[in-house]
């Protein structure tokens, strides 16, 4: 993520509406990738200090859902990243609107990565509850995934304690909100970046053959879990479940170390950006030490808790390639 400062010079972040230096309104262009600053007024349309006209997202003053700006010459409504969504669960329901909240800035962050690697195709998204949270509600289970373009994830991973309780009950050192997104997105992604027969060839040479039985996979994953030295080969336990999950978890990872080094380079941490840099693993690997570093300072877990060994180093770099030309 970049650095963004208010027209007054305060640091803004990408999450902000309001600059607390000044007062101005914030809002974020998609098409020039930019936090703007506007001054207080009445209206709908909001003039920038750098010139043009927007609108905000109806899902800001209906929800304060979202920050995000549409061209104040379109008709009003939702901006390009809310038009995504084909279902949004109950707000009226107690505590759904936090959630949908919290799904609506992971998904924003992810919208910001891929437009930033130049895709211009983007997965629908489904917001579900189910009955273990919601017994009014059609769906017994919702598992979070992706098929056919669309994403699904259960409104319960929003909620810290139950995302906690799952992490622990399947073991997991690390699990995220943005991180189903990634994740999920990996799969959206894949028919898109391994499109040609020398793509595919490169896939099935580092992660294996995607044609494996799935079902058969996931079942024996569950049942015996990975294999004892999964990290000398996989960046997860779960990507060695599959071939596919292992390029979804891979890509997942990838948007995690570009977006983190971006935002390293923003506040002067990191010297390049893995667009600008040819050794940006190494520069990954230096600064995630110094993450974990910092986390364990404090008393929490550590920001990335995984080993990227040399087999997956050159799953990431295959992925960088390909990601490179997604424009």
């Amino acid at each position: 993520m970049k650095s963004f400062h208010c027209s007054c010079g305060q640091r803004l972040f990408f999450e902000s509406t309001d600059c607390v230096a000044c007062g101005r309104v914030l809002g974020f262009d998609p098409e020039s990738r930019q936090l703007l600053s506007f001054a207080p007024g009445k209206g709908p349309n909001l003039q920038s200090a750098h010139g043009g006209w927007f609108r905000h997202c109806r899902n800001r003053p209906d929800y304060g859902a979202c920050n995000w700006l549409l061209p104040a010459d379109g008709q009003p409504g939702y901006c390009a990243a809310c038009r995504l969504n084909d279902v949004v669960p109950d707000l009226t329901r107690p505590g759904n609107l936090l959630l949908w909240q919290r799904l609506e800035l992971a998904k924003r962050r992810l919208i910001y990565s891929l437009t930033g690697l130049g895709f211009t195709a983007m997965p629908r998204f489904r917001f579900l509850e189910d009955q273990q949270r919601n017994p009014d509600v059609a769906d017994a289970v919702v598992v979070t995934g992706h098929a056919d373009g669309v994403i699904t994830i259960n409104i319960a991973e929003a909620d810290d304690a139950s995302r906690h309780a799952v992490r622990e009950q399947m073991f997991e050192r690390y699990r995220t909100l943005l991180g189903h997104f990634r994740h999920e997105c990996g799969h959206f992604v894949f028919p898109y970046l391994v499109s040609t027969p020398e793509s595919l060839a490169g896939f099935r040479e580092l992660f294996g053959d995607e044609r494996a039985p799935y079902a058969e996979a996931l079942q024996a994953y569950y049942e015996a879990g990975p294999s004892p030295d999964w990290q000398a080969t996989h960046v997860s336990a779960y990507a060695s479940a599959h071939p596919v999950e292992d390029w979804a978890e891979s890509f997942a990872h990838y948007l995690h170390i570009t977006d983190a080094l971006e935002t390293a380079a923003a506040f002067g941490m990191a010297g390049a950006t893995a667009g600008s840099s040819a050794d940006w693993i190494s520069e990954w690997g230096q600064l995630s030490v110094m993450l974990n570093e910092m986390n364990r300072s404090l008393g929490i877990d550590d920001a990335y808790p995984f080993v990227i060994a040399a087999p997956v180093v050159r799953r990431l770099q295959f992925i960088h390639r390909l990601a490179g030309s997604a424009g």
